[in-house]
């Protein structure tokens, strides 16, 4: 016992350290096949959505902004046309690849830890001509510092009000940067300790453009943390552990000893696995328009057939779905009375669902009126995001004809347990990136990243998805 409680002793004095040495030294060879399958899934599906969320108002907002102040033209700005410095570039696409809503997440910390992991990586990667097993096991161990450090911090963190993708998406984007750059251990260590320097983001953006920037801020962080670092900055090299370091004042003085224990044993792609999403809303949305989707689908019914909607959700739902009237597409992928009424009045949620023109149709304002969402008592009483329902929901319609239909929707229908394959992937990326490219230059991407560990740089990637 005294053995065992002095080896976490040790490990809780050195978390930094040994994790910065794991980043430095773990090679392509090391990950499991799995792994890399379940990476470039990853890898297609953010591209996809920051081709498609390019094209929004703050992507090209920004865009414009970074090329009025731009410092260096090198890298691509995915959609945009246009290339400018590597932390730009991070910036630019971490934000388009969180415009919509519609990337990868880890349910347990509710990070999306792609969207700010791979543009830190392939910022880099194209301005030093790095190879894509480089690209892919820097993109590993991005999502799994991320992914692993919301773990540990718990579901407290996200409570108070911290914005996962922005905290825990620099110390990814950071830790993919450092490993696509070829940082030794040391100064793997340092430019962590620097992304603790910038660690920050709150939940209040929600609904606006600022939620995106968040991520896109979180990528280039990672980036400028990582450069510095090579450049001999130092930073602090026990900022995960030490005495006013990141699990103290984020994780209330949690132990850091899970963090070395579990650090790709295995790894977060493999257990618990990534959820991807068929839907270009808030995750906690998805479970209950999936069962309003199952149960029209059984009972043949439509929107004008419904007297009332109830959703019993769990805490985390109500925690993020807070827009009950949204007055904007923005809000609206925040808004379970307005996703529940855009899947009962089209039978589907698309990314044109989302429309500040959809949003106000008197239609769709009345059918809101009808939806209810509630916080299940069984779910609450399980914590704020289960293990068994994290974004539960239990749905139950009254129809204007006298049936009350119910169904339980635990989780998502792109969840680990159901995660799709690579060619179940494929519809989702083509409606994305159709916002931007042809359909000859779509099947070039697509072929690309299926092969991407075979290309010793990433160079005609990057022309194609610039557009």
């Amino acid at each position: 016992m005294r053995a065992t409680q002095a080896t976490h002793d040790e490990q809780a004095t050195a978390v930094t350290e040994q994790l910065a040495a794991r980043i430095a030294t773990t090679r392509f060879e090391d990950l499991p096949a799995a792994v890399v399958q379940f990476s470039k899934n990853s890898i297609l599906d953010t591209t996809g959505v920051a081709l498609a969320g390019a094209v929004e108002p703050g992507a090209r907002i920004l865009a414009r902004y970074i090329e009025n102040n731009s410092g260096g033209a090198a890298c691509s700005l995915i959609g945009q046309g246009k290339k400018s410095s590597p932390r730009n570039a991070a910036l630019a696409n971490g934000t388009a690849a969180h415009m919509l809503g519609y990337s990868d997440l880890s349910v347990t910390p509710v990070v999306h830890p792609s969207i700010s992991v791979l543009p830190a990586v392939l910022g880099l990667a194209e301005a030093r001509h790095a190879s894509g097993k480089a690209i892919v096991t820097a993109h590993v161990l991005g999502v799994e510092i991320a992914c692993k450090l919301g773990e540990v911090v718990g579901a407290a963190f996200n409570q108070k009000g911290w914005h996962p993708c922005s905290v825990l998406g620099g110390f990814g984007a950071t830790a993919g940067a450092a490993k696509v750059i070829g940082l030794d251990a040391a100064r793997t260590a340092n430019a962590l300790g620097l992304a603790g320097m910038q660690a920050s983001g709150i939940k209040a953006g929600m609904g606006t453009m600022a939620k995106a920037y968040g991520a896109g801020r979180a990528a280039e962080n990672g980036v400028v943390a990582a450069e510095l670092a090579e450049m001999g900055f130092t930073g602090p090299a026990t900022v995960l552990e030490g005495v006013d370091g990141f699990l103290q004042t984020f994780g209330d003085g949690v132990s850091g000893a899970r963090l070395i224990d579990t650090f790709g044993k295995p790894y977060h792609f493999v257990k618990p696995g990534i959820t991807l999403k068929p839907y270009p809303s808030c995750t906690c949305s998805h479970t209950s328009i999936n069962a309003v989707l199952m149960l029209m689908q059984q009972h043949g019914f439509g929107a004008d057939d419904v007297a009332a909607v109830e959703c019993s959700v769990s805490p985390a739902v109500a925690n993020y779905l807070k827009y009950p009237r949204p007055r904007n597409a923005l809000e609206a992928k925040y808004s379970l009375q307005f996703c529940v009424a855009a899947a009962l009045m089209d039978g589907r949620i698309e990314i044109k669902t989302f429309a500040d023109g959809r949003v106000n149709d008197p239609r769709v304002v009345e059918l809101m009126k009808r939806i209810r969402m509630t916080v299940s008592p069984e779910l609450a009483a399980l914590g704020f995001n289960p293990d068994i329902a994290p974004f539960g929901s239990r749905v139950a319609i009254r129809l204007k004809d006298g049936r009350e239909l119910f169904r339980r929707q635990d989780k998502g229908p792109w969840e680990p347990e159901t995660t799709p394959s690579w060619d179940e992937l494929l519809p989702k990326f083509r409606s994305c990136a159709e916002r931007v490219l042809d359909n000859t230059h779509i099947d070039d991407v697509i072929g690309f990243i299926a092969e991407i560990e075979s290309h010793e740089n990433i160079t005609r990637l990057m022309d194609l998805i610039r557009a």
